[in-house]
């Protein structure tokens, strides 16, 4: 096990995440920091791949697959019977975010496999103009939030996190009186934490950060880092939902940003479980959607 700090782990990361093919956003350095204070991680080499395993009270699973130039049955083996002696029996060993391509390393027989969420992704240059009849409604919304609003779109910096929490805070209220359900409000809670990490090591990150200000008061932000060469992941965003068309408003703007113009497709991650953000992620129009699977032993 490698027992350095959580951040100087970046660079192993980093090396054997070039060596991979993965398309989801949890295959990244960022993804696994901003839950650091939810799990102790644990990175260990196993045949020539990197497998970072988080512990909890619940117990220890595998965060991603192994991830290198080569997966094999081998290592999964050996990445269960790690689990299991650390977990000492408890149902809980498993491995989260197996992407689609790497179910052929999990045969039926042996192992569980369970479809947890779908990942959208669009072409970037799409938003950005809004262009055609598809995206009519949503450009409606953009150009009515621009003429009716006194606004600013500009870059984050430390100086804005006391007024993004605020926000979050009336957001997190707002969306917990829409929804009384108690995993979705554990959930809300819990991202206040990850906010609060963008918002104070956004520079350590790389993450790129953007604001909406309207007549000077902060009213929307959101973040997000390089996935892949070609692809930008959007890791969060926050919105007052009292201002029509301010969402459509920042995601377009954030993929029309001259930062992101290197970029062909966007990733916005997964809708939670919730059916009323697959639908709004669906109505953009992605070009892919990519499942999420959870995988663990049938005979345990």
């Amino acid at each position: 096990m490698i027992k350095t700090l959580l951040l100087a782990k970046k660079k192993i990361f980093e090396r054997f995440l070039k060596k991979s093919d993965y398309v989801l956003s949890a295959f990244s350095f960022i993804n696994i920091f901003t839950w650091k204070d939810f799990f102790d991680f644990k990175f260990c080499i196993i045949n020539d791949t990197l497998c970072v395993f988080a512990k909890s009270a619940l117990g220890t699973f595998l965060y991603l697959p192994p991830i290198g130039k080569r997966l094999t049955q081998k290592t999964v083996e050996t990445c269960f019977e790690i689990m299991f002696k650390e977990n000492k029996g408890k149902g809980v060993s498993r491995i989260e975010n197996v992407e689609e391509k790497d179910l052929k390393f999990f045969p039926p027989a042996q192992y569980q496999i369970y479809k947890k969420s779908e990942e959208f992704v669009y072409e970037r240059e799409e938003i950005a103009l809004l262009r055609g009849n598809k995206y009519k409604s949503k450009r409606a919304l953009h150009n009515q939030f621009v003429r009716m609003n006194q606004h600013r779109f500009i870059s984050y910096d430390a100086s804005m996190k006391k007024a993004c929490l605020i926000l979050y805070e009336q957001w997190s209220q707002n969306r917990k009186k829409a929804n009384k359900d108690e995993i979705y409000q554990q959930m809300i809670d819990e991202n206040k934490i990850v906010h609060q990490i963008c918002l104070q090591d956004y520079r350590r990150l790389g993450l790129a950060g953007r604001v909406v200000f309207i007549k000077g008061k902060l009213a929307a932000y959101t973040f997000g880092f390089q996935l892949k060469d070609d692809t930008f992941c959007v890791l969060l965003e926050i919105a007052d939902l009292q201002i029509k068309g301010l969402p459509t408003y920042i995601f377009k703007e954030f993929c029309s940003d001259p930062e992101l113009k290197k970029f062909k497709l966007i990733n916005v991650m997964d809708d939670f479980g919730l059916e009323e953000i697959r639908k709004t992620k669906l109505s953009f129009r992605p070009c892919q959607v990519h499942p999420c699977y959870v995988v663990s032993k049938k005979d345990y």
